[in-house]
């Protein structure tokens, strides 16, 4: 009786563990995915005119190759729009009418933004990749997030502050630019047509090619 009675406790307690072990949620874990959509907001800060402005930045995503940043303000007044690979850029500037193409580097973000960083680190930001680039120096922490990418040369400095349960805040410092990005939890079951990552200049805007 007492070894029938400690039979079925011992199938209880491991009916348990298996329970527990399949409803345990596992960790995120850096470079999980291949594709992904993010719903993100952006602060930015120019210091130089001490002028600050506030964007949603909705972003779509394949890992090392392209991407598509769609940019409104906050009450959905459509800003930009700007898809982009390793070699190529294209962005087009709303308010402005104006239709940016050409090769992708770091002098082409300046037509956006004041900050001297090649546009494909910002789709390494989303996805937890080390910045790259001659200068930069990433650092990890023991769960292998990245906690900052420093470009001492250049003053330029991104530090991963905040991570929960897929959110994280990334702030991004350069000389004359701040801006706090605030990320929502990804989507990564995602499917993307090859059309999203084009752009064609809309009827009536001015084209100008980046060198």
């Amino acid at each position: 009786m007492k070894n029938r009675i400690n039979l079925i406790l011992t199938s209880a307690l491991s009916l348990s563990l298996i329970l527990l072990s399949g409803c345990a949620t596992s960790p995120v874990t850096s470079g999980g995915y291949e594709k992904a959509q993010w719903a993100t907001k952006a602060m930015i800060r120019d210091l130089k005119e001490n002028k600050t402005q506030t964007l949603n930045i909705d972003i779509l995503a394949i890992k090392n190759q392209k991407a598509r940043f769609e940019i409104s303000a906050m009450l959905g007044y459509q800003v930009g729009s700007l898809v982009m690979n390793q070699q190529d850029i294209a962005f087009i500037i709303y308010p402005k009418k104006v239709f940016y193409y050409g090769r992708n580097s770091e002098r082409a973000l300046s037509q956006l933004l004041d900050l001297p960083l090649h546009p494909m680190n910002l789709t390494y930001i989303a996805f937890d990749e080390p910045v790259r680039g001659q200068g930069w120096q990433c650092l990890k922490g023991l769960d292998g997030f990245l906690i900052s990418c420093e470009n001492p040369a250049r003053k330029l400095l991104i530090k991963w502050i905040e991570r929960k349960e897929g959110t994280k805040k990334v702030v991004i410092t350069a000389p004359q630019f701040e801006m706090q990005w605030y990320f929502e939890n990804p989507q990564t079951e995602v499917q993307f047509k090859n059309e999203i990552f084009t752009l064609k200049q809309p009827e009536g805007f001015k084209a100008i090619q980046l060198n």
